[in-house]
């Protein structure tokens, strides 16, 4: 596997990913996104809004599972941008594991405006 690759892992398991190498059976009522890039830097996913990607599906549901080829994992925002270019879809979301507040009596809570369980299942040739 790649350092690009691995620092992902390790940075997307710190953030609150759990991170699967190859098949995993997502939980029935899971919403499953496929990320367009990944950053290694932050162990982020970058879901882009398009008419094949349902946005519900990674703020709805409880469980979120996003599958994420390993080519697409980038260094950090930078090269992210470049990737995208000038030609912005309506809505980048760059999600750094399951959502979280502390702005409800100042409790660290999961699950608050989104996931409250985030997988990742990679997807490549390191696997």
């Amino acid at each position: 596997m790649s350092e690009l690759v691995e620092e992902f892992v390790r940075n997307a398991e710190a953030a609150g990913y759990h991170v699967h190498r190859g098949p995993f059976d997502a939980p029935p009522d899971a919403g499953v996104s496929r990320a367009s890039y990944a950053l290694a830097s932050t162990g982020s996913v970058v879901l882009l809004a398009s008419p094949d990607e349902a946005r519900a599906a990674s703020v709805l549901p409880e469980v979120h599972v996003t599958i994420v080829r390993e080519d697409t994992i980038l260094p950090g925002l930078a090269e992210l941008f470049a990737a995208i270019g000038d030609d912005l879809p309506s809505a980048v979301a760059v999600v750094t594991g399951p959502s979280t507040s502390e702005d409800i009596g100042q409790r660290h809570l999961v699950g608050i405006h989104g996931p409250r369980e985030v997988h990742v299942v990679l997807e490549g040739t390191g696997l």
